[in-house]
């Protein structure tokens, strides 16, 4: 093998690292920012408003003369918010 053979072969050797190594870093970043977003996600319970309309008419001795009353009862539900809380790693004694 020829000095410029083998000074041609490590240039594509170096080429070939250089985009194996490439590729690997931006898989691992991708990687590394997908897994810190998905820690990020807070789940929460929407507060919901029950409404509850009743209506009564009353009507007197006479029936010419009708009243009538709307009562309105609102009833909040408080909102809970979920964190997630990370845990210590297990230490492992590498033995079984």
């Amino acid at each position: 093998m020829t000095p410029q053979r083998r000074d041609r072969n490590l240039v594509r050797v170096r080429r070939i690292t250089a985009v194996v190594s490439g590729a690997a870093l931006a898989a691992t970043g991708l990687f590394a920012g997908l897994a810190a977003s998905a820690t990020k996600h807070v789940a929460a319970t929407p507060v919901t408003t029950t409404v509850r309309k009743t209506r009564t008419v009353t009507t007197p001795s006479t029936p010419t003369t009708t009243h009538a009353t709307t009562t309105t009862t609102q009833t909040q539900t408080p909102t809970v918010v979920v964190t997630p809380t990370q845990q210590a790693p297990v230490a492992s004694s590498g033995g079984s």
